[in-house]
């Protein structure tokens, strides 16, 4: 193996290690492991710019793209004269991973990169942390009424929370839908049994989860799924299982002991976004830029809920609090011109895919990705990586199991 050959190997091993260590957000992981893959990726990427003569990439309309997570990143910079400095470090820290893998995706990856192997690893870390939530929450008590909060309780201490452990959960079923039916190549025997088992044991744990938007979207994905292959087949049988489908999805989600008027009801997100709305109707146009946004939020968010919370979360939690939605915060920070820039970013990767292989790829993270933004931070908060290397792997990995002669441009 040639030393060339190492560095690439280098950049694969580090870009799957980074996105195996989104799954955890757990102070019992040591630092190393967490940011280990990040910068042995980042690094072994500096090299290849150099060595592979990266520079000479000929532009081309993915990126469009990454052009826009940078654009979205640096545009803080545009309040800079006038934004305040309480959170701005804390802020343009959190949003990183934009400005990186924004530069990343525009000069590309090298041949060694798959989506296979990016995929496989995600199906394998899924498969294992739910096996270990399970066991380490013990038999007993995943099959008692209970089960819900007990398991919430082991994977909040040992992983993720819940929106970005159900986010990388329905990743992987997404992953794995593409390589089984939509792949360059049809898959071999033990995917054709391993994914299916492993889809179950995720479906399982997304039922079994206290996140309400995982959960539901985890219900929408696979609903749309089995249409979709239906529908390959036999239109009309597709059409008729869809209302099938639909009725599922709503018995299964009044099951869920999170899905009920009263849980909704009390759901502090009204409270949070009641609150940004007023401000934003002060500033709608550009907003108050990204620091002085938090802290004017911050000196209302409490003002519709009750004593208790109010108690709970300045008390108790003393950082700060968000408005938990990706499109109200950005309105926020830079008014109705952000908004347009942040779904620009969400919706451009299906007219780059249009017409591709990999166009259901784009379609289903961006569909989870809209969910997910609708009730918490997404693009600037700590669920802005594992979206940044899926779009890397649908955008700039032009194979789906073997390495091509040349780098993807």
């Amino acid at each position: 193996m040639t030393p060339k050959q190492i560095l690439h190997y280098c950049s694969v091993v580090g870009l799957v290690w980074t996105l195996c260590t989104c799954l955890f957000y757990s102070n019992l992981v040591p630092r190393v492991l967490l940011y280990g893959g990040l910068s042995l990726f980042i690094i072994s990427w500096l090299i290849e710019f150099v060595v592979d003569q990266r520079w000479k990439t000929k532009p081309t309309k993915e990126w469009f793209f990454f052009g826009l997570l940078i654009v979205f990143y640096l545009w803080a910079f545009l309040y800079g004269p006038w934004d305040g400095q309480v959170y701005f470090h804390h802020h343009m820290e959190q949003r990183l991973p934009l400005l990186a893998f924004g530069i990343v995706g525009l000069f590309g990856l090298n041949e060694r990169h798959s989506r296979a192997t990016l995929i496989n690893a995600m199906v394998v870390m899924s498969v294992g942390s739910i096996v270990f939530l399970f066991l380490k929450t013990g038999w007993q008590e995943v099959l008692s009424p209970d089960r819900v909060f007990l398991l919430s309780e082991t994977r909040i201490h040992y992983l993720n929370a819940h929106m970005g452990y159900n986010f990388f959960l329905n990743s992987t079923l997404i992953g794995m839908w593409y390589l089984l039916f939509h792949a360059e190549r049809k898959p071999v025997l033990w995917q054709k049994i391993a994914y299916p088992i492993s889809a179950l044991i995720i479906f399982a744990a997304l039922l079994c989860s206290d996140g309400r938007s995982g959960f539901f979207m985890g219900l929408a994905i696979i609903g749309l799924m089995t249409i979709i292959e239906i529908y390959r087949y036999k239109k009309w049988i597709a059409i008729g299982c869809s209302v099938v489908v639909v009725a599922g999805m709503l018995v299964l989600s009044a099951l869920h002991p999170r899905i009920s008027v009263q849980s909704i009801s009390y759901d502090l997100r009204y409270s949070y976004w009641k609150s940004a709305f007023e401000l934003i109707e002060q500033k709608p146009l550009f907003g108050y830029g990204m620091s002085n946004a938090q802290e004017a939020f911050d000196q209302v968010n409490m003002k519709y809920v009750s004593e208790w919370e109010r108690q709970y979360w300045t008390v108790e939690h003393t950082h700060y609090v968000d408005c938990h939605n990706q499109f109200i915060q950005t309105t926020l920070e830079y008014g109705i011109v952000g908004l347009i820039l942040l779904l620009a970013i969400y919706l451009s990767p299906l007219f780059i895919c249009w017409g591709k292989r990999e166009w259901w790829l784009a379609f289903f993270f961006t569909l989870i990705s809209l969910g997910q933004s609708l009730f918490d931070m997404f693009l600037t908060g700590r669920f802005n990586m594992i979206y940044c290397i899926l779009l890397l792997m649908t955008l700039r990995i032009k194979d789906d199991y073997q390495s091509s002669p040349s780098h993807a441009a």
